[in-house]
C-alpha cells in the first residue's frame, strides 16, 4: 500500500485549485459603477421632470383625436368584457370583419373597457375615447420612465434623465404615446422588461423578489398585447447566459452545475409568470395556447394587412417595401438628438464600453437595433413609417443618450467643449419641442429639420395616415355654428374615416347629423352637405401639383406647420353630383351640361373633368373629351382613369401607338391596371397578334381575378386560334365571378 506523505510540523496540506474563471477585469463587465458626484441633485430633476411630463401627457391626450384602426380596438375592447363574464362562451371578440383582431393581446382593451363600462361609457361617447387615450398617455409615460430608469442603472441619474427627455421630445412616440392602444402598451412592457433584466444581472445569483416581479410584469404587458413578448423570454435566456459565461467562463457550463441551475431558474420563473399572465389577458391565446399561440406566430409573421402608403412620393404595399424604408423613415422621423447620437455612439464604441458596464451597453444596443434589423432582413410588411417597430426606440434612444453623456464625461475639464456640446443639445431639442407646442393635437406627424419638416415631406410621405385631426375639423365646425343641437335641416357630412366622425357626431347630435363613407376619389357618389378628407390615399403626384386640395370648394383647412391635414368641403351646388349620377348610369346627354357647368364652377375639379371626358367620348366629342383629358391629368397626373381614357381616345382616333404607350405609362404608378391590360389586348388583336394579345389578356386577369371582361376576351383568343377546350375552361371561370 502506498504511504502518504508525512507534513512537516506548520506546513498546510495543498488546496484544491479553484475552478478556473475569467481573469478579475471580466467581471467590471457586470459590476462598472460611473455615478457622478452630482446625483442627489440630478435625482431630485428626474423626479421633477416626472411628474410635469406626466401631466403635460394627460393633458394632451385629451385632446387627442381617434386613430384610424379605433373601429377594431373599440369593438374588442367592448367585446372582450362579454368574454371573461361569460366565461368565455361568448366568443365574439375573436371576429372582426375587417380583420383578425383576435390574435391581438387584450391588456389594454379589457383594461380600458372595464373603466368605460363601469362609467357607464359607450364608443359613442366622446368621453369613452378620452378616457382610452388618457390611459394610453399612462402606459406612454411608463414607457418613458423605464427608460430614464434603465438609463440610470447603465449611467446614473445625468444620464437617466437626459435619456428620459430624449424619448419624451421624440415626436414621433410622444404622439403614438397618446392614441396608439397597441403599439405603446408593447413598447411599455418590453422596456420594462428590459430594465429589470438589467437589475437582475447585477443582482445574481440572489435577485430580490422585487426584481423577479418587475421582469415578470414587463414579459406579461408585453405578452398580453402581442404575442412578439416571446422575444423578450428570448432575451432573458440570451443574456443570463451571456452574463453566466461571463462571470464562470465556458468551463462553468460543466463545472458549475449549482450556479448554472440558479441563473436557469431566476430566468425562468418569471418568464412563465409572465407568460402566463400575457395568456390570462389575452382570449384566444387563452382558450388553447398550445394551437392558438403558434398560429399567432405565424400569422404575424405573414402581417396580412397589405395596404398602400405614400413612400418617396410613390404609392406602394406594404410587402413591397424597399431594403432601406425603415432607415428612410426613421433618418426622416427622428430627432436630430437622436440622430448624432447615435453616430456619435459609433464613433465612441470602445470608449463607451470601457467605461459604461459592457454588458449593460450590449443589452440596449442588442435590444434596440435587432428588432429594426429584423424586420429588415426579413423583408416585413410596413407601411405608415416605423410605428410597428416603435418598442425598439425604447432602449435605442439610450444608445444615443450614451453617446451625448460619453462626450459630456470626456471634456468635462474643458469648459468651451462641454458648453459647445450643451448649445448643440439644446438646439437640436428646441426644434421638436417646438414642433410639439405647435401640434400638440398630433405630434406624431413629425417630420425632422433635415429632412425639410412637413414642407419638405409633403407629397411625398403620409403624413396624418390615422385622421386624428379629424376631431379639429369637427371642433372647428361646431365653433363656426355649422354643427349645432338646434339645426333646423339635417345636414350630411362624409368622410374618408369615417368610424371616426360617426363616434365624435351620431350620439351628440342624433337625427340633425346624419354621416357615411365615402373615399375621396368617389366623393359625388353619394350626395352630402359637407365632406372631410384628409390626404390618405391621395396620390403623391396629386398633392405635389399643388391642386389639392381643391380650392374653389374647400371652406377650410386644418393645417400643420402650413400643411393641409384635414379639408372641409362644402356643397354649393348639385351639378357634379348629378352629372356624376347620370354618367354611372350612361345617361350621357343628362350628364354633358351638368358636368360642363359644374367644371366651369370647380376649374380644379378632376373628377369632374373626369367625367367629362368619358361623357364626350360616349357622345362622339372627341376634341372636347381630349381637353377634359388635359385638365384632369393637369390637376392629377397620375389619375388612372384619366389616363386609360386618354389611351382610348387614341384607340378611338387611330393612334395605336401613342395609346400603347399611355397604357404603358399607367404601370409605372399602378402595376395592376387590369383595365391597361384589357386594351393593349385589344390593340395586338386589331394587329392580328393573336400572342401578343393573349399574353396581355391573361395579364389582365392575372393582376384582377374578377375582371370579367379580361376572361371574356381570353376566351375569345383562344377560339380565334383554334383552342375551343380552353375558351370554354375561361368562359366558366367567369360565370363563376359574382
Amino acid at each position: 500500500m502506498a504511504k502518504k506523505k508525512n507534513l512537516k510540523a506548520g506546513s498546510k496540506r495543498k488546496k484544491k485549485p479553484a475552478i478556473a474563471s475569467k481573469p478579475a477585469w471580466t467581471s467590471k463587465l457586470v459590476f462598472r459603477d460611473v455615478a457622478s458626484d452630482d446625483e442627489a441633485w440630478y435625482k431630485k430633476i428626474f423626479k421633477i421632470s416626472a411628474g410635469v411630463a406626466l401631466v403635460l401627457m394627460i393633458a394632451l391626450a385629451l385632446g387627442s383625436g381617434m386613430n384610424g384602426d379605433d373601429s377594431f380596438q373599440n369593438d374588442y375592447s367592448v367585446k372582450i368584457i362579454d368574454f371573461y363574464t361569460s366565461m368565455g362562451k361568448d366568443t365574439s371578440c375573436f371576429h372582426h370583419p375587417k380583420g383578425p383582431i383576435q390574435y391581438y393581446g387584450g391588456l389594454f382593451e379589457l383594461t380600458s373597457g372595464v373603466i368605460n363600462k363601469s362609467l357607464g361609457l359607450t364608443p359613442d361617447d366622446w368621453a369613452f375615447h378620452d378616457v382610452r387615450h388618457v390611459l394610453n398617455a399612462i402606459f406612454g409615460f411608463f414607457a418613458m420612465l423605464f427608460v430614464g430608469l434603465l438609463a440610470k442603472e447603465i449611467g446614473g441619474w445625468r444620464l437617466g434623465l437626459m435619456a428620459f427627455w430624449m424619448i419624451f421630445l421624440s415626436p414621433r412616440f410622444l404622439g403614438h404615446s397618446l392614441m396608439n392602444p397597441k403599439d405603446i402598451p408593447f413598447a411599455m412592457g418590453y422596456i420594462m422588461a428590459i430594465y429589470y433584466l438589467a437589475r437582475l444581472l447585477r443582482q445574481l445569483p440572489a435577485p430580490p423578489r422585487s426584481t423577479l416581479a418587475g421582469l415578470a410584469a414587463g414579459i406579461g404587458i408585453a405578452f398580453g398585447m402581442r404575442v412578439g413578448g416571446l422575444l423578450i423570454v428570448a432575451y432573458v435566456g440570451m443574456f443570463l447566459g451571456l452574463a453566466f459565461i461571463l462571470k464562470y467562463g465556458w468551463r462553468g457550463l460543466t463545472e458549475r452545475p449549482r450556479e448554472l441551475g440558479q441563473y436557469a431558474l431566476w430566468g425562468a420563473i418569471p418568464s412563465a409568470a409572465g407568460l402566463f399572465f400575457g395568456l390570462l389577458v389575452w382570449p384566444y391565446g387563452l382558450v388553447d395556447p398550445l394551437h392558438h399561440v403558434p398560429e399567432t406566430l405565424r400569422e404575424f409573421s405573414k402581417l396580412s394587412v397589405n395596404i398602400r402608403s405614400l413612400f418617396e412620393g410613390e404609392m406602394i404595399f406594404g410587402g413591397d417595401v424597399p431594403i432601406d424604408y425603415l432607415p428612410k423613415w426613421l433618418g426622416m422621423t427622428l430627432p436630430v438628438f437622436t440622430l448624432l447620437g447615435l453616430a456619435g455612439f459609433f464613433v465612441f464604441i470602445k470608449k463607451i464600453f470601457q467605461t459604461y458596464t459592457p454588458v449593460y451597453v450590449f443589452l440596449v444596443l442588442f435590444t434596440g437595433f435587432f428588432p429594426f434589423l429584423y424586420v429588415m432582413a426579413k423583408g416585413s410588411t410596413l407601411h405608415d413609417g416605423w410605428r410597428h417597430t416603435l418598442f425598439g426606440y425604447t432602449p435605442l434612444v439610450i444608445v444615443a443618450a450614451l453617446a451625448w453623456d460619453y462626450a459630456f464625461r470626456a471634456w468635462q475639464s474643458n469648459k468651451k467643449i462641454t458648453w459647445a456640446l450643451a448649445g448643440i443639445l439644446a438646439i437640436t431639442a428646441l426644434e421638436p419641442a417646438a414642433f410639439i407646442v405647435r401640434n400638440h393635437h398630433y405630434p406624431y406627424i413629425y417630420f425632422n429639420v433635415l429632412s425639410g419638416g412637413l414642407k419638405g415631406a409633403y407629397g411625398s410621405y403620409e403624413t396624418d395616415y390615422w385622421g386624428v385631426s379629424l376631431r379639429q375639423a369637427i371642433e372647428w365646425m361646431e365653433k363656426e355654428g355649422l354643427l349645432r343641437e338646434d339645426l333646423e335641416q339635417p345636414v350630411t357630412i362624409v368622410s374618408n374615416f369615417s368610424y371616426n366622425l360617426q363616434k365624435y357626431l351620431n350620439k351628440k347630435y342624433g337625427g340633425k347629423v346624419k354621416t357615411g363613407y365615402v373615399r375621396y376619389r368617389q366623393r359625388y357618389d353619394k350626395d352630402w352637405d359637407y365632406a372631410l378628407f384628409l390626404s390618405r390615399f391621395v396620390r403623391g403626384s396629386h398633392i405635389k401639383e399643388g391642386v389639392w386640395p381643391p380650392q374653389s370648394s374647400v371652406l377650410h383647412t386644418i393645417k400643420a406647420d402650413g400643411i393641409p391635414l384635414v379639408i372641409i368641403m362644402k356643397k354649393t351646388d348639385d351639378h357634379l353630383f348629378k352629372g356624376v349620377q347620370a354618367a354611372r348610369k350612361q345617361n350621357w346627354a343628362e350628364a354633358y351640361p351638368e358636368l360642363k357647368a359644374g367644371v366651369e364652377k370647380h376649374p380644379d375639379d378632376e373628377i369632374g373633368w373626369t367625367e367629362l371626358a368619358r361623357t364626350c367620348i360616349n357622345l362622339q366629342k372627341l376634341d372636347e373629351a381630349k381637353n377634359a383629358l388635359d385638365n384632369a391629368l393637369r390637376i392629377e397626373p397620375e389619375n388612372l382613369q384619366a389616363n386609360n381614357l386618354l389611351g382610348n381616345y387614341y384607340m378611338l382616333t387611330g393612334n395605336l401607338a401613342q395609346a400603347e404607350a399611355t397604357f404603358f405609362r399607367t404601370f409605372e404608378f399602378e402595376p395592376k391596371n387590369s383595365v391597361g391590360y384589357y386594351y393593349l389586348a385589344t390593340i395586338k388583336q386589331q394587329q392580328n397578334d393573336l400572342s401578343g394579345a393573349l399574353e396581355m389578356a391573361l395579364k389582365s386577369i392575372e393582376v384582377n381575378p374578377r375582371f370579367k371582361q379580361g376572361y371574356a376576351l381570353v376566351a375569345t383568343l383562344y377560339e380565334q386560334s383554334g383552342d375551343a377546350a380552353r375558351a370554354q375552361l375561361y368562359r366558366e371561370a367567369m360565370g363563376k365571378i359574382k
